[in-house]
């Protein structure tokens, strides 16, 4: 017990007034004369010995209520310890452990335990720890306490390292911060780590830790490191049934002090191994290994390229996660169909979509009055080439497609008229007239918005001339994204429902320009198919770390529960973790310390 204002137990020695006033007011027993003492009784003896206790009990409880009093003026505390009060110099101390990926390797993550405890071993009676370590992020393990039991827990919480990576600066930094708010004067922060060199990216600046904080640096890495790692596995995260796909290709990299020369590298598909190959590496550090295994069929498919060779395993496979999707079912109406191929409306469109086995697209085609409700309903993209209009039924069905996610491409032509369309609820623009321009005069695209994801893969220059085109008006809500060089609206683009419109002022043939004659016509058909069927496109990628949809923490092939569906993502670790390269505990030291610090040189 030790109390905040001690000076005010000098008033202990008010407990000995009600004694002292005892003693002065004790008065001698009177003596009084009897002619006879035969008619007085005796007092029991225990009577007086009662009344005797009785008195010196009183007694006691008149000091002792003066005693409390003393005791609560002198604030005692009791949650701290004796010895805390005989600590001349108590420190508030923050333990930093390295528990990224590279602390992994053979025997040295048991070697920051050792240390660790060895810390603790060396704490004095008063001192304050917290614990900090480095994961994914640094995080706050235990806040400053003095109780050594509830260290040794956190301590014995740590029964591996994580699969993370995160600089040693976030952890100092997050340490610095703490220690501001310490309860001591003598403050400390002591690391320990294995001193990737990649994790000491950005101690090179001007930030160091605050005045008086004293830094030790303990390093627990190993020397010699042999290691293998696969640093990239190329494959696309979409492919299309049907479309022969490129081979899969992975790198392979020694990035130990001691080369590696030979290794073993395994394909793994859904858990079943496809193919393996022997990779040698004895002039290099690094080689792409292609995999003659093709991916086909449909589906999902959980891709592994697993390396083996090394002494350091848990940075030996990298995963891909790929979906193989069915073509895009596109419907085209053909306004004036043609059996010379010159003067058919959709030629040009079909062969740019449709043409050969490697087109994402399936492709059919009718004319407007065949069109039914039941093809509408069985493809993902309607395309209207040159329609003149459609039937009450039709157009009510379609818009009740757009609506409930289909996508619709209007491309007028001649065959079109300014009338009032049963579309024009879904449509985003009226069709206000066509100008056919002298001969001589053309127009061409001036602008368009290169945010939207439709250009996003297309080329910039646009060099397709119209001689004809139709004056567009954009209804509210509608985005233009193309305009002529006359600034009037070429491409409008409008959600309906959860589908969406696009609008063109020309028509897609070779009629009124030489736009099917561009090389930009083939990528243009593409993109806008492909950005009507909005197919999901979320990421199959992430790296440990990655917090935007999930807390990953471990590597490997995962089904993640989205929104709309659930999909097998790759967690891979960050490749820089795989490095093994190292810094001094001394770089550590100089790079960090404070100038104005008197502190000891670093442990070695």
């Amino acid at each position: 017990m030790v109390f905040l204002a001690p000076l005010f137990l000098f008033g202990l020695l008010a407990a000995l007034i009600p004694i002292a006033i005892h003693l002065i007011r004790r008065e001698r027993p009177p003596k009084v004369v009897f002619g006879s003492i035969r008619f007085l009784k005796n007092t029991p003896k225990k009577l007086i010995l009662f009344q005797h206790l009785q008195q010196w009990a009183l007694l006691l409880l008149r000091a002792l209520l003066i005693s409390l009093l003393v005791f609560a003026f002198a604030r005692p505390l009791l949650n701290q310890s004796l010895a805390k009060l005989l600590d001349a110099d108590p420190q508030s101390a923050v333990l930093v452990i390295d528990t990224t990926l590279s602390m992994r390797y053979r025997g040295v993550f048991a070697a920051a335990l050792a240390e660790a405890n060895d810390f603790m071993d060396n704490l004095g009676p008063g001192d304050e720890v917290a614990i900090v370590v480095l994961g994914e992020r640094a995080t706050v393990l235990t806040d400053f306490t003095d109780e050594p039991a509830a260290l040794r827990r956190a301590l014995d919480s740590l029964t591996e390292p994580s699969f993370g990576a995160s600089s040693i600066r976030s952890g100092l930094a997050l340490a610095d911060e703490m220690l501001a708010a310490a309860t001591f004067e003598n403050r400390s922060i002591t690391l320990l780590s294995d001193f990737q060199a990649t994790g000491a990216d950005g101690l090179e600046g001007s930030w160091k830790l605050a005045p008086g904080v004293a830094f030790t640096p303990i390093d627990v890495g190993v020397e010699e490191t042999q290691n293998l790692t696969v640093v990239d596995v190329r494959v696309p995260a979409t492919l299309i049934d049907g479309i022969q796909a490129d081979p899969v290709l992975a790198r392979i990299r020694s990035s130990g002090s001691l080369p590696v020369e030979r290794a073993q590298v395994s394909l793994l598909i859904d858990g079943e191994v496809i193919e393996r190959a022997a990779v040698e590496l004895t002039d290099v550090s690094e080689k792409v290994v292609e995999f003659a295994y093709i991916l086909e069929g449909s589906g999902e498919r959980a891709i592994e390229v697993r390396v083996q060779g090394d002494d350091f395993i848990d940075d030996n496979s990298r995963y891909a996660a790929v979906t193989i999707e069915p073509k895009v079912d596109v419907l085209v109406v053909n306004g004036e169909a043609s059996s010379d191929w010159f003067d058919d409306e959709a030629h040009w469109f079909e062969l740019a979509s449709g043409s050969g086995v490697a087109s994402p697209f399936f492709v059919t085609s009718t004319v407007p009055n065949r069109l039914t409700p039941e093809l509408i309903q069985s493809v993902e993209v309607v395309v209207l080439l040159n329609v003149s209009d459609l039937g009450l039924q039709q157009s009510r069905v379609l818009s009740d497609f757009v609506r409930a996610g289909g996508g619709l491409l209007v491309a007028p032509g001649d065959q079109t008229s300014t009338a009032g369309s049963t579309l024009d609820s879904i449509l985003p623009g009226r069709l206000v007239g066509s100008q056919r321009l002298r001969i001589g005069d053309y127009r061409i695209i001036a602008d368009f918005d290169r945010r939207h994801p439709l250009f996003a893969k297309l080329p910039v220059e646009w060099s397709s001339r119209f001689q004809r085109v139709w004056t567009l008006e954009a209804k509210e809500g509608a985005a233009t994204l193309m305009r002529f060089d006359d600034a009037s609206p070429a491409l409008l683009d409008a959600k309906v429902g959860a589908g969406r419109v696009l609008l063109t002022a020309m028509p897609l043939d070779s009629e009124w320009g030489d736009f099917p004659l561009q090389p930009l016509y083939l990528p243009f058909v593409h993109e806008s198919l492909n950005y009507l069927a909005a197919r999901p496109s979320e990421p199959a990628s992430y790296v440990i770390g990655d917090s935007e949809v999930a807390d990953f923490t471990a590597v490997g092939l995962t089904r993640l529960e989205r929104a709309t569906r659930s999909q097998w993502v790759a967690i891979n670790s960050d490749t820089g973790e795989s490095a093994l390269a190292r810094v001094s505990a001394e770089s550590i030291f100089d790079a960090v310390i404070n100038p104005e610090n008197t502190t000891l040189a670093p442990r070695e």
